[in-house]
């Protein structure tokens, strides 16, 4: 999802889509300027040679995007905590206004160079986005350079808007200016997401899962040898037919992994990493992130340096998902900040969530409710280095907004949605991994 750059954003790249138009043009008109203003103030504008000659862009409205707005779940349980993150759906009503000199033309030949470019780039795609804010990130509006437009799942789609003479009337009106030549669009949908941390309830303590196709698969089942949930250095049971050969390998988190020796063609057993193992297709390094993933079985053909035949793909079986839960260990805090160790090692883009749940202490009064802090962490940067050298796992310094008070937290790790399963301890209670503060 996008944050609060993206109605920012989709300006930016609506003014660079029809720059680039009009500086394209064989016959363009001379001096001429994409402008974000309000229209009343074009009067005002001026050029080297006379009167100002452009396009402007002005978001005059923002409405809300029923379709995506009816499709999204409540965000808060009974108690009022949030239970996923707010997401506001919105659709940007633009006025792309041409200016210039009214006896050359200037303003309709503008105006139908605007039309054509955004007929012609109906979809602002990431590719557009991002040369947008690297053309814009500069002086007032640097800003974009923080934007995550361009990352959002559905793309900005263009659309014009017909409007008839009551509604031109009444907008001009409002936007107390003259009228110039211009033409109405809409721009659908920008997903605004708020950054806040999400509770969710403790884990079932006992699973019974049982996955049935509709049609025959290649892969039956995909679970853990002891039948615990995964995390790094778990053994994986995948079962099915036609899965396990010499040149076969597993497929899960963007990594390749050897089958052991004890595979069969109904059995394959895969290690998952304690450490991070080099991808012999890729060259790259990396363990098995937490996460969901999709699990397949591939089949390749060896490459054939001898012919210069590369290495071919020659099947795949259907894909299973597969949940790597993160661990957490190495647990201490000192003021309002908490270090914490968590495997698998993070990759780029991942988002962590920190919650922290006190245990009643004796001195509490019986109805004392429990008390949760959360903290959530920026997107993991692109190659940061582990802190403690080990490329296993990932130390963490959590910052907090308060100090914890005195007693007994229990810690919960939370990334990409996928939360760290707490210890079970011998009254029937979770009671690790804690940290206890004086």
């Amino acid at each position: 999802m996008s944050n609060t750059h993206a109605i920012a954003a989709v300006t930016a790249t609506l003014r660079y889509v029809l720059s680039e138009a009009i500086n394209r043009e064989p016959d363009p008109v001379p001096n001429r300027n994409v402008t974000t203003l309000r229209p009343a103030q074009l009067a005002d504008l001026t050029g080297s040679d006379g009167p100002a000659r452009g396009l402007n862009v002005f978001c005059y409205q923002v409405t809300p995007n029923h379709a995506w707005n009816l499709h999204d779940l409540p965000t808060r349980g009974p108690s009022g905590s949030l239970t996923k993150r707010p997401l506001a759906a919105l659709d940007l009503h633009y006025l792309i206004t041409a200016y210039g000199s009214e006896e050359a033309l200037e303003p309709q030949r503008l105006l139908a160079q605007a039309e054509l470019a955004l007929v012609t780039t109906p979809v602002l795609s990431k590719e557009v986005v991002e040369a947008a804010i690297e053309a814009y990130d500069t002086g007032t509006t640097a800003f974009l350079a923080r934007a995550d437009l361009a990352s959002q799942p559905e793309p900005v789609k263009l659309s014009p808007a017909p409007l008839s003479l009551e509604e031109i009337s009444k907008l001009w009106g409002v936007l107390g200016t003259p009228y110039l030549l211009s033409q109405a669009y809409t721009a659908t949908v920008v997903l605004i997401e708020a950054d806040l941390p999400a509770r969710s309830p403790l884990p079932v303590r006992k699973r019974n899962l049982q996955v049935r196709p509709f049609t025959r698969a290649e892969i039956a089942s995909v679970a853990t040898q002891d039948g615990e949930p995964a995390t790094a250095g778990s053994t994986i049971v995948i079962e099915g037919s036609g899965l396990a050969s010499a040149r076969a390998y597993v497929a899960v988190g963007g990594r390749r992994l050897a089958p052991t020796a004890s595979s069969t063609s109904a059995r394959v057993v895969v290690d998952l990493p304690t450490t991070q193992v080099a991808d012999p297709s890729s060259g790259e390094v990396g363990s098995v992130p937490a996460g969901v993933h999709g699990l397949q079985v591939v089949h390749v053909r060896p490459a054939d340096p001898a012919s210069g035949e590369p290495e071919r793909v020659t099947g795949r079986s259907n894909a299973m998902p597969l949940v790597v839960v993160p661990t957490v260990s190495d647990l201490s805090a000192a003021g309002a900040q908490v270090s914490l160790r968590v495997a698998p090692a993070l990759v780029e883009g991942q988002r962590v969530v920190v919650t922290f749940g006190r245990f009643p202490a004796a001195g509490d009064p019986p109805d004392t409710p429990p008390r949760v802090v959360a903290a959530t962490l920026p997107p993991w940067p692109a190659q940061a280095a582990p802190t403690s050298g080990d490329s296993s796992h990932t130390d963490l310094q959590v910052d907090l907004d308060e100090v914890l008070p005195a007693g007994t937290w229990l810690v919960r790790v939370s990334v990409d949605g996928v939360e760290s399963i707490p210890t079970l301890g011998a009254g029937g209670t979770y009671d690790s991994p804690t940290v206890t503060l004086p």
